[in-house]
């Protein structure tokens, strides 16, 4: 970098030597020949005054803001409160459509989220406990009732007096049963002496049946004729009957004896003492040997078994909250579609279209609306002038249909790609107008047309010479000649802004101070006045407004 920058400072030099060289020879050149033609030097004077560099273009309002508004579901149009011209502010109901639809979607997600929250959410329940809660509840403490007893059986202990008391519990127990034995016993025998007269009373109802039967036998009956055996039969079928009768008697007597002693006799008691007797003996080898593997692997199974439940539980809780997160959603869902039946304005505006009337069904865009607040101007510039136009900068602008009326504003936005218009590629760019230069309530409606002048550069106050007085020694650097005491003398200069005609100069020369435009050439002999002026030299490059190239004139001089 350091030996670029001498080369050119070399380079400079040399250029300023050759500059000042040829002007010294061409002066004795031209006092040799003064005999034959006089050669005088063109100047002007330094002066103050103003320079301004722009770019014209043409522009159109349009809106600062302007949006289609629409339904987010389609309906029938059932509202429309607006008409195309009216203002309206940000809220303002525009139109409704059918919300019947919608609005039992709304309620039924309503119910959605009630439901869902009960089962998870303790705050939305009136006992103040949810389904999830009490799951969890229940399923800790079977884990908690498991774990216990896991723990009783793994750090079991012989227990003295459980031990003794058990041991006297059996020792009661053998007694009950040795007692119903004894009962049962006796009982028995009773069953045994009922069973036995009950033989004997059927044996005796035999035979007086027997002793029955041969005094009424029909063979005998000629015994009744014959007074010697009458009587004697008579009596002896008298007798017989009476034994029958009494012997039958008696047989439903000892029928009875047996079957009241043996319901009587109960042997359950017996059984109740035995089946108490094994309970006992087990309880007591029990407490003797304490748990069995089996018994402690059953517990443990039965307390992973409890932790699993309570996982399920949690797991279910978590899935319920999601559950209900779904359900709020298609809650919030439910009731945008509810607000979606009513349009209102996202921002104050005024409608500029309405695309559909009461009782049509509404898909699309239903009307437009526009901000005109603060217009904006959409302004193209030929592509020549892209160096002109920048953010920020200023601009003025005349509307055909607004005479003698000129409005400022500054540029917004620069598309950074030119577009075709009319099959030129153009500059495209936003112009915001200032509210201070119309006043209101004039309004500028979309669409008027504009001559837009891009201010690229102004100065006031500014020292001015002609662009013919610049000598460009390299890319970006001048210099001018100064008439001092009738001799031009070289002076490097700042350039600033810089039009067709006049460039500003920063430093390096005075106001009042005479620059050499040129020469111009008149013959002695004639003297006819006719000049030849010659334009600077723009070798490198043209002259230049703050580092941005502007095309110089083609020549002339004064």
């Amino acid at each position: 970098m350091a030996n670029k920058r001498r080369v050119w400072i070399i380079v400079g030099v040399v250029a300023v030597l050759a500059i000042v060289g040829g002007y010294l020879v061409y002066s004795n050149g031209q006092t040799a020949a003064a005999q034959e033609d006089t050669t005088e030097v063109q100047t002007s004077t330094v002066r103050t005054g103003s320079i301004t560099v722009s770019a014209t273009g043409a522009g159109t309002v349009i809106p600062a803001r302007q949006v289609d508004l629409a339904f987010s579901t389609s309906g029938v149009l059932t509202e429309l409160a607006v008409g195309v011209g009216d203002q309206v502010t940000t809220g303002d109901e525009l139109a409704r459509i059918n919300d019947t639809t919608a609005q039992h979607a709304l309620a039924t997600a309503q119910l959605q989220v009630t439901q869902a929250a009960m089962q998870t959410d303790a705050t939305a329940t009136q006992t103040g406990i949810s389904f999830d809660d009490i799951s969890i509840e229940e399923a800790q403490m079977t884990l908690d009732e498991a774990q216990a007893a896991l723990d009783e059986l793994v750090n079991w202990t012989a227990d003295e007096e459980e031990i003794a008391l058990l041991q006297a519990k059996l020792d009661a127990a053998e007694a009950s049963y040795s007692a119903a034995q004894g009962q049962d016993s006796a009982s028995s025998t009773n069953v045994d002496v009922e069973a036995i007269s009950l033989e004997q009373t059927k044996r005796a109802l035999a035979e007086a049946q027997d002793a029955y039967n041969v005094a009424h036998d029909p063979g005998r009956d000629w015994e009744l004729n014959d007074p010697r055996t009458s009587d004697a039969l008579e009596a002896e079928r008298d007798r017989t009957a009476d034994s029958l009768l009494r012997a039958q008697e008696a047989l439903e007597v000892a029928e009875l004896n047996y079957q009241a002693t043996v319901s009587s006799t109960n042997y359950s008691s017996s059984a109740s003492a035995q089946s108490n007797l094994v309970s006992a003996q087990q309880e007591l080898a029990t407490a003797q040997a304490g748990p069995t593997a089996d018994e402690i692997a059953a517990a443990q199974t039965t307390v992973r078994t409890a932790e699993l439940a309570l996982k399920q539980a949690q797991l279910n809780q978590e899935a319920n909250a999601l559950s209900l997160q779904q359900a709020q959603l298609s809650l919030q869902s439910a009731q945008a579609d509810v607000d979606g039946t009513v349009l209102t304005a996202p921002f104050d505006g005024v409608i500029t279209a309405i695309n559909y009337n009461v009782g049509e069904n509404a898909s699309g865009a239903v009307m437009t609306l526009a901000d005109m607040s603060q217009p904006l101007l959409e302004v193209y510039l030929d592509e020549s002038d892209l160096n002109m136009i920048g953010l920020g900068y200023q601009v003025e602008v005349s509307f055909d249909a607004l005479v003698d009326q000129v409005f400022t504003g500054t540029v917004t936005q620069i598309d950074p790609t030119l577009v075709t218009s009319n099959g030129v590629s153009v500059v495209r760019a936003l112009v915001q107008l200032d509210e201070s230069s119309f006043a209101k309530p004039q309004t500028l409606p979309a669409g008027l047309n504009a001559t837009v002048e891009v201010i690229g550069g102004k100065a006031e106050n500014a020292l001015l010479v002609p662009v013919e007085a610049l000598r460009e020694i390299s890319d970006g650097q001048y210099a001018v000649f100064v008439m001092v005491d009738g001799v031009p003398e070289l002076r490097m200069v700042e350039v600033g802004l810089m039009d067709y005609s006049f460039a500003e100069i920063l430093s390096g020369v005075a106001e009042g101070d005479v620059v050499t435009t040129g020469v111009v050439e008149t013959n002695s002999a004639t003297d006819t006045g006719t000049s030849d002026s010659q334009a600077p030299s723009f070798e490198g490059g043209a002259p230049v407004d703050g580092g941005v190239p502007v095309e110089p004139p083609a020549g002339g001089g004064f």
